[in-house]
């Protein structure tokens, strides 16, 4: 996407943003303050939403775990990329899913609602696929780190925040350690350069025998 698209795009989304907040409110309609901010800034997709913009430009099938209100993946079908979009939050799938038939109904954009590792399903060929998550901050259990790495194998290459894969990490200790645990599982990580700031993008690939 262009800069005149993306601005085209932002103004679209402010307007629903704008629109569920009139009508339904903060709460029932998913907006958490991480949206009203957005509302309140004007600036929809922040910097790290645009540099994966142009990360995954051209990327044929992308599965964008924890979409939120699903803003960035929106972005990422009107751009080109077929996307699966999976939110585990009931209000927040809603708001997506409202999301997506205002800005893009014709896009190859489909939204599940299920835990990332529950709502892939057992034959979706992944191997093709680029696996992304950003901003999911949710406290995860040990159980969820387990099957979401084992989930990730099946992936040609997954993008994701060590500083915010499950939990929080603002001490680059704890997003050391994360580094090395997927390490552990067979993962080959490369820094991603993002200009963003409190961000550490890598790109994760599973090596083989």
């Amino acid at each position: 996407m262009d800069e005149a698209a993306i601005a085209a795009y932002e103004a679209d989304v402010r307007a629903f943003l704008a629109e569920r907040l009139d009508t339904m409110g903060a709460d029932a309609g998913g907006l958490a303050n991480f949206y009203l901010r957005k509302l309140e800034t004007g600036r929809v997709l922040s910097r790290y939403d645009r540099e994966l913009l142009v990360l995954l430009a051209g990327e044929a099938r992308v599965v964008h775990a924890g979409i939120g209100i699903g803003q960035l993946s929106a972005a990422l079908a009107l751009q080109g990329s077929e996307v699966l979009g999976i939110e585990v939050d009931p209000r927040r799938h809603a708001a997506a899913e409202a999301l997506r038939q205002r800005v893009a109904p014709l896009a190859r954009y489909t939204i599940r609602a299920a835990r990332f590792s529950e709502g892939l399903d057992p034959a979706f060929a992944a191997a093709g696929a680029t696996l992304l998550f950003t901003n999911v901050v949710a406290s995860w259990s040990e159980g969820d780190y387990a099957a979401t790495i084992a989930a990730m194998q099946r992936f040609g290459r997954t993008i994701l925040d060590l500083a915010r894969f499950g939990e929080a990490r603002p001490e680059p200790d704890a997003r050391a350690a994360l580094a090395d645990r997927l390490g552990q599982a067979g993962f080959a990580l490369r820094p991603l350069s993002f200009r963003a700031q409190n961000t550490a993008f890598v790109e994760a690939r599973l090596l083989r025998a």
